[in-house]
């Protein structure tokens, strides 16, 4: 079974220099981050902010705080049928590097909704545009050591196990690997089918999870999405780790999304209910 590490999502605290986002976070008991520069840094615009002098400034924020990145989030549109694509996959290189420098566990990225793709563009379609950019994108993070991870959404290009699997058959990398967000694979549809769900997971992606998601979620009558608290959610939380328990990987961060800072210690014991 993995040791869990409880983390939390950097943004959820607001701005502020990496010293003070991970002096907050460390004293409400998380021990792992998911960071996303342009998110919580304010003098982040863009990827070409994310400074030398910043990323050893983080390091140091790392190990005086004990925390570990266990994401880098650079959210780019990989998947995108234009003529950005190409400049996302760029910007998601130049990151690379920073993720090693950081000693974070993975660089990750969700797979573009297909409510933002130009009208007509197929799921298969943008899966293939998926797998371009991830072509140019995973040589260089081969060549620096550095995992690339994959996040499937339910209205997403990667929208389910099989397809997140497709995607990893077909790039065939040692270095790309799976965020596993449990909210993120259940919508009104299928609610009620999540052990199938965690079924596939485990069987086609388990051994390949890198990191996990955690946050809270129920549908509105007409299935549109609602965010909840994790005791409210309608996530199958205990079921998920029944498989995840059953991984082989030495240790897996769990991540709180869309974490209430004043929340955090009954948010981090509900979460450890589930991790043995």
């Amino acid at each position: 079974m993995p040791k869990f590490i409880v983390g939390a999502r950097l943004h959820d605290y607001g701005k502020g220099s990496p010293d003070e986002l991970f002096g907050r976070v460390s004293a409400d008991g998380f021990a792992a981050v998911q960071l996303a520069y342009k998110k919580c840094v304010p003098s982040v615009r863009s990827y070409a902010d994310v400074t030398d002098a910043l990323v050893a400034e983080t390091v140091a924020a790392e190990k005086a705080h004990s925390i570990q990145v266990a994401v880098l989030g650079t959210y780019v549109e990989l998947a995108i049928n234009d003529e950005s694509r190409l400049k996302n996959a760029a910007d998601f290189k130049s990151q690379l590097a920073v993720c090693k420098a950081l000693g974070a566990g993975c660089i990750g990225t969700e797979t573009t909704s297909m409510e933002k793709q130009p009208a007509g563009t197929t799921r298969e379609e943008a899966q293939e545009l998926l797998c371009r950019s991830l072509a140019d994108i995973l040589p260089a993070a081969e060549a620096l050591g550095v995992t690339v991870a994959v996040e499937p959404v339910t209205y997403h290009s990667m929208n389910s196990a099989a397809a997140t699997r497709h995607i990893l058959d077909t790039m065939r990398s040692p270095n790309l690997k799976v965020i596993f967000d449990m909210s993120n694979l259940v919508d009104a549809g299928n609610v009620g089918a999540q052990d199938r769900i965690w079924n596939d997971v485990g069987e086609l992606l388990g051994d390949q999870i890198v990191a996990v998601h955690f946050k809270g979620q129920a549908f509105a009558p007409d299935g549109g999405l609602l965010h909840t608290s994790l005791e409210d959610s309608l996530t199958d939380y205990a079921g998920a780790f029944a498989m995840l328990r059953q991984l082989p990987q030495d240790a897996l961060p769990v991540l709180r999304e869309e974490a209430v800072p004043s929340r955090a210690a009954s948010d981090i014991a509900f979460m450890r209910g589930f991790f043995a």
